[in-house]
């Protein structure tokens, strides 16, 4: 990524803390083309320190983000990233916001949003998010889906067994992903930027309604599908189960209890997202890898 930014002329690239000096090795490499330097926070080795870090670079005036992780990673960071587009890339559990992409290409095109070669309007996509309330107060957020499981404790983070699962909302349905949103895509495929969102109830071995889908790593199964409908942006839902708990982006994250409001809202307005692909013929049509 270092090589990608660098060839493109960046002159500063700042990087959360991390423990294993990752970033300073590969700094060693093009020290003498841009400067290379750590965000000023103290850092408490959570996932919050993925939000602070969007936020400090935000503030900053950082022209693009990049970011290693899955869809849990993309959402903490989303909280504190304001309009700063970002190239996500795939290294997570949950894979559905990030890409897939070779270090270089992803630094090559995040340095060609952060030049100017490749403007935002052209070569980035304003994603969608599903706001989570709480008696009737904006709490959290997820960038790909919401899903309610009948296990009452947040500890064990991920969701891994579907036969837990209640009800889930989408803002994507990917037909090539693994996991929850696969589901919605056997039912409606759903792209980025398209202004709607799935939900669906997962039923039982009576139901009439089932889709097969790669549910994990290794493994299809058929899901039985009690109902389902689409969502409109600014479309709130209630969630009815109790006890429970809420997972964003595959994390179990709220306990429903009692006395709790849940409610779950499609939105329009997530993060703003580099399209790889749109950048990269973007940068060779301005002809810069030519030269």
């Amino acid at each position: 990524m270092f090589a990608g930014l660098a060839a493109l002329g960046v002159e500063r690239v700042v990087v959360m803390p991390e423990r294993v000096g990752l970033a300073r090795m590969a700094a060693e490499d093009v020290g003498d083309k841009m400067a290379v330097a750590y965000a000023d926070m103290l850092p408490a080795w959570e996932s919050g320190d993925s939000t602070a870090a969007a936020r400090i670079m935000a503030e900053s005036g950082v022209s693009c983000l990049i970011t290693l992780g899955g869809d849990g990673t993309n959402r903490v960071v989303a909280r504190g990233c304001g309009s700063v587009p970002i190239v996500a890339i795939s290294t997570g559990t949950n894979n559905v916001f990030p890409q897939m992409v070779e270090g270089t290409i992803a630094g090559l095109a995040a340095g060609a949003v952060a030049t100017g070669i490749a403007p935002i309007d052209e070569v980035c996509l304003r994603s969608k998010r599903l706001d989570l309330y709480i008696d009737g107060k904006p709490d959290e957020l997820a960038l790909v889906d919401v899903a309610v499981s009948r296990e009452m404790f947040t500890g064990a983070r991920a969701i891994w067994d579907l036969s837990t699962v209640h009800e889930v909302f989408l803002t994507r349905a990917d037909p090539s992903s693994i996991g929850i949103s696969s589901i919605g895509a056997r039912l409606k495929p759903l792209e980025l930027d398209e202004p709607a969102g799935i939900y669906f109830k997962i039923g039982d071995r009576n139901s009439r309604h089932k889709v097969l889908a790669p549910v994990g790593p290794g493994s299809v199964a058929q899901v039985p599908i009690a109902e389902w409908s689409m969502m409109a942006p600014g479309d709130r839902r209630p969630i009815g189960l109790r006890p429970g708990t809420v997972a964003l982006d595959g994390e179990r994250e709220i306990s429903l209890l009692p006395d709790r409001k849940v409610e779950v809202a499609l939105s329009l307005d997530g993060p703003v997202v580099v399209q790889i692909d749109r950048a990269m013929a973007c940068l060779a049509r301005h002809g810069t890898i030519r030269r």
